[in-house]
């Protein structure tokens, strides 16, 4: 697990909620805390589309919504003069969306059968901007490969974004 403080909040958040920089990541989940606190469950309900869509969004295994299309929500209750008094996002990739970000042979010489997940949690609280890394497992295993290769593609990540950051 990684985590780290990010230094220059304003533009990391201009990059969450104003870029696309996070626009293709799937959201597992969302909470914001500000005139009330709302909560927003990533998961795709695919009984609400056609068959056709329902389809599609089978083939591509998608499971969670893209945070393009719920950004606009969480956007329009933090805008204003005044900040949230929490803000927290979670990012799930799924294996196969995280072999687009990098080479898939890398993924695959992990040994990392049985990931069900890797996280990317952002959280804003108290003037402080936090980024923590995850892997959800369906078994214990004492291979770190797969952590230890999320972490590196996430600091990678924000190094190509040019992110002002320190490790914790």
């Amino acid at each position: 697990m990684l985590a780290i403080k990010i230094n220059d909040i304003k533009t990391f958040m201009n990059q969450l909620l104003i870029g696309d920089t996070f626009d293709a990541f799937p959201m597992a989940e969302a909470s914001i805390a500000a005139f009330s606190t709302f909560s927003i469950d990533g998961r795709i309900n695919k009984e609400f589309f056609d068959t056709d869509t329902q389809d599609i969004l089978t083939r591509n295994g998608a499971f969670y919504s893209r945070w393009k299309d719920i950004k606009p929500f969480v956007r329009s209750i933090i805008r204003g003069k005044l900040l949230p008094l929490h803000l927290k996002v979670v990012f799930c990739l799924s294996e196969s969306q995280l072999s687009v970000l990098t080479d898939s042979s890398i993924i695959l010489s992990t040994d990392s059968t049985g990931i069900q997940g890797y996280f990317l949690n952002i959280q804003y609280r108290n003037h402080t901007l936090l980024c923590t890394t995850g892997i959800a497992r369906e078994t214990f295993t004492m291979d770190k490969k797969p952590e230890q290769f999320w972490d590196e593609l996430v600091l990678s990540f924000f190094r190509h974004l040019d992110i002002d950051f320190d490790n914790l």
